[in-house]
């Protein structure tokens, strides 16, 4: 289960195709509402365990479905990716063209909400990663849990950039050879 925003986008561009998984998403008002909901009902009719990959927002949105989830005590292994707001409009050109504190009270839309906290608040086990090593140890396990990934919007931006030139670059190196 991916929610919209960034995690869609991010395993639309970077997902390797090679991998057999099936993805499911919502579509609602903006893609990010019941995402955990959903998932809980998916894992509900399956003997899989159910992976979601969402951001902070979308979670915070949907953050009652995590005590339906921890109160049933279905294998849903949840991933959020906390940038402390909308990190996909950084991505847009009002980013640049704003006032930076504009920006953020416009569309950055911090909220400042302890994740961990709040999903142990409802019942769910949860855990903060600062490495890779940390995420892959974290996930191996069954569910029902939270992980979150802390991310900077602006890192992550630069990060995007860097790849796509990478891309650009290859393709043309490619073009100018063939």
């Amino acid at each position: 289960m991916v929610a919209s925003s960034m995690p869609v986008r991010d395993v639309e561009w970077f997902g390797s195709p090679a991998q057999r998984a099936r993805v499911w998403a919502n579509r609602g008002a903006n893609g990010i509402d019941g995402t955990i909901a959903t998932a809980t009902g998916m894992a509900a009719v399956s003997d899989a365990p159910v992976w979601v990959l969402l951001g902070d927002v979308a979670l915070v949105h949907d953050s009652s479905s995590l005590a339906q989830l921890a109160a049933r005590g279905l294998d849903v292994r949840i991933v959020v990716v906390d940038n402390d707001g909308g990190g996909i409009f950084s991505f847009l050109p009002q980013a640049t063209q704003v006032e930076t504190s504009r920006f953020e009270q416009l569309f950055g839309t911090p909220h400042g909400t302890d994740l961990v906290a709040l999903a142990t608040a409802h019942g769910l086990p949860a855990s903060s990663v600062a490495t890779t090593a940390e995420l892959v140890a974290a996930v191996g396990r069954p569910g029902p849990w939270l992980v979150r990934v802390p991310s900077e919007r602006a890192a992550n931006v630069g990060h995007h950039r860097a790849l796509n030139d990478a891309v650009v670059a290859a393709l043309d190196g490619a073009i100018t050879q063939g």
